[in-house]
């Protein structure tokens, strides 16, 4: 695998990568229910993410229950998240690829804390209806195993201008691509799931002939890192394509 730095050094990351389910979402003050088996993977802050403007890349996918590797996507997109404020603490979800289309309203929720739940409330496109509906989502984090690799990675050094997204984090692994050529729309994810450092299973798979290689290529560049992970803003090659590191290193550190 052939590797180089960018000349231009990145800013430093704050705080830990995490792993987030949701466990239930209300429509228009309707009953709590969940629908989708969903796993959110996100990477370091670029500061608190509670200041104003900190960024942090993160991919989001939606399954119907129950996870079979033939489940459908019930929604899915990757990008950057913004907060836009800390008090109240509220967060813009930029859709840089989105398998409901990248033209949708802003994806903006506020946050707060209940029974060491994440609570997010706002205004959203329910996927169903296309209609945008007040809507509750609870969040909860799962343990992230220390002194484990992480890596999130973009196929362009500006994720805005990415279409294919990976996340390596404890035992998940997400990867998403949705190129926008007159031809090409079609949205392909992987969720796998690693077993020790030489087995992986995949959960799900749609449209993922070229995804599946990428990702073993990008395992089998961490079980290589031995004592120099890879770096922030470093360029790697997976399958001769060419990716950026937003985000790498070892849980805990």
């Amino acid at each position: 695998m052939n590797n180089c730095v960018l000349e231009q050094p990145e800013p430093l990351l704050y705080g830990t990568p995490s792993i987030t389910i949701r466990k239930s979402i209300s429509r228009n003050g309707g009953q709590p229910f969940e629908d989708s088996d969903v796993l959110v993977l996100s990477s370091r802050s670029t500061s608190d993410t509670h200041s104003k403007d900190s960024t942090q890349l993160y991919l989001d996918l939606r399954l119907s229950k129950p996870l079979l590797p033939d489940s459908t996507i019930t929604w899915s997109f990757a990008g950057i998240r913004v907060t836009l404020s800390s008090t109240p603490l509220r967060f813009r979800w930029n859709h840089h690829i989105d398998s409901q289309g990248r033209d949708g309203p802003p994806d903006e929720g506020t946050m707060t804390s209940c029974d060491g739940e994440e609570v997010e409330t706002g205004i959203g496109v329910n996927p169903e209806t296309g209609e945008q509906e007040q809507y509750e989502e609870r969040w909860i984090d799962q343990p992230v195993t220390p002194a484990t690799p992480f890596a999130f990675l973009t196929s362009s050094r500006e994720p805005s201008e990415s279409t294919g997204f990976i996340a390596i984090l404890g035992d998940h692994v997400l990867a998403m691509r949705q190129n926008y050529s007159p031809n090409d729309t079609e949205f392909q994810a992987v969720r796998m799931r690693i077993s020790t450092s030489s087995s992986s299973e995949v959960l799900f798979k749609q449209s993922a002939d070229t995804l599946l290689p990428l990702l073993e290529s990008a395992l089998s560049g961490i079980d290589n890192w031995k004592e120099s992970p890879w770096q922030r803003g470093q360029e790697i090659t997976l399958q001769e394509e060419r990716w950026t590191v937003w985000d790498a290193g070892m849980t805990g550190e």
